[in-house]
């Protein structure tokens, strides 16, 4: 099947979290293959690249 992976979680909070995080971090997030097994981990993740991947590259804020 082709088309956009969709990342899953059981736990209904963690899918919560995953899909009200920014589209770009979302695709980052299913694109790494990354194995994530809690909320801890999915919200230190979420946020890091929240941050990454909203800064502008040439340094400016």
């Amino acid at each position: 099947m082709y088309g956009v992976m969709r990342l899953q979680f059981e736990d209904p909070k963690m899918q919560e979290y995953f899909e009200a995080l920014p589209s770009k971090v979302r695709a980052f997030l299913r694109n790494s293959k990354l194995e994530i097994s809690s909320p801890g981990e999915l919200m230190m993740i979420g946020e890091h690249f929240k941050k990454e991947l909203e800064t502008p590259q040439d340094g400016r804020k």
